[in-house]
């Protein structure tokens, strides 16, 4: 169990203590991955089977920080206390979703230091729907943990996965998700974009419309659709086909296009101008009858049903110091999305992970993690 620690909380800004979120791709001293422990969003087992598998992969680059809370801690630290760069720490949670509800990681611009960042966590916008009490308290624990500086932004709503940066001011977000009413709704597009310009150093925002295909659990968040892969480089979800009339998927190509127009029209905060790779976005996925089945509804949790489709995409993927982690589905799509993040990130190791009992949830690997950038103190 973690050791009890007290991070302080400060009233200031990152952005006036000159402290900024790195990118993804950017120099790590950590993973954290949340431990599936709700019966109503996983299938257990079967979920958790997969998140060891992403810490097993991770941790033979880096140390990887799982959280379980109490009614799963001793499941978590008995598969992993043989494996000297995997850490459990007991903290209470609702889902385990730590991209949304960890805290959002800091450090200052000679990387001397950490700090972190806190929102407010309110359900993805459905407060009176989902279970999220504990879930809101996971940032500040996690930061306790480390004992870092705490920057609490709990008036304004925002989950980590609905924005990427990449670490020189650029931010991508959609509307669909950070404009929507049930998240900030008294505040204008403009105090957005400055809420998050003052709490991740940003000086660019890059607005994309939508989040790809039936992503209504979280809105449309961008790490579906598309991600900063390198400076000035993203990564888009791109279906089959897309622009011709050969597409398989019209509603997915709708949105891909729009994305990528925003895209082909903007620079980043230095001026440059973004390439975009496409990834080949998967085929139609869609909950089973024997899925369903054995999917419990529980207070507090979505209801699924059969023949609904699914949020799937490859994008949704957890870049380390030295190996990505890619989502695969068993479907045409999986050999293509290896090949282009093997492209991508030629001195990385890349490997797929069967991923669809996380899917099954509403989100995927990414979803599950959040990065801890490195610094010469924590």
């Amino acid at each position: 169990m973690a050791k009890t620690r007290k991070c302080f909380t400060t009233l200031s800004t990152p952005k006036k203590d000159g402290y900024y979120m790195p990118a993804e791709f950017d120099r790590q001293s950590a993973t954290w991955l949340g431990w599936p422990s709700n019966p109503g969003t996983f299938r257990i087992k079967l979920a958790q089977m997969v998140i060891e598998n992403v810490a097993r992969i991770i941790s033979k680059y880096q140390a990887v920080h799982i959280v379980a809370p109490s009614n799963s801690w001793r499941n978590a630290y008995e598969r992993f206390k043989d494996c000297k760069n995997i850490y459990v720490t007991e903290i209470e949670s609702d889902d385990g979703w730590l991209r949304d509800i960890a805290p959002t990681f800091l450090v200052n611009i000679d990387k001397i230091s950490l700090r972190s960042v806190g929102w407010k966590f309110n359900g993805w916008g459905k407060p009176k729907e989902i279970e999220h009490e504990k879930d809101a308290l996971v940032a500040l624990k996690i930061s306790n943990s480390l004992a870092v500086p705490f920057y609490k932004k709990f008036d304004f709503v925002c989950e980590g996965g609905s924005f990427s940066v990449d670490g020189q001011g650029t931010l991508i977000t959609t509307e669909q998700c950070l404009l929507n009413p049930n998240r900030n709704k008294n505040l204008s597009k403009a105090q957005i974009a400055s809420a998050l310009c003052n709490y991740l150093n940003l000086s660019k925002i890059i607005w994309l419309p939508y989040g790809v295909v039936n992503d209504t659990d979280t809105d449309g968040h961008v790490d579906n659709m598309c991600v900063f892969v390198g400076i000035g480089k993203v990564i888009l979800t791109w279906p089959k086909g897309c622009g011709t009339d050969e597409c398989y998927d019209k509603e997915q190509e709708f949105r891909s296009l729009a994305a990528l127009n925003v895209l082909e029209n903007s620079t980043d905060a230095n001026g440059n101008s973004i390439k975009v790779y496409k990834m080949p976005h998967p085929p139609i996925l869609r909950y089973t009858k024997q899925e369903i089945d054995t999917l419990p509804v529980t207070r507090g949790s979505y209801v699924r049903k059969v023949d609904t489709r699914m949020a799937a995409s490859h994008v949704n993927l957890i870049i380390t110091n030295d190996v990505v982690v890619v989502p695969i589905f068993k479907c045409s799509t999986d050999k293509e999305a290896l090949k282009v993040v093997s492209e991508i990130f030629p001195n990385k190791k890349v490997v797929g992970v069967y991923a669809r009992e996380i899917l099954l949830g509403g989100g995927n690997i990414h979803c599950m993690s959040q990065q801890q950038p490195f610094s010469n103190k924590c």
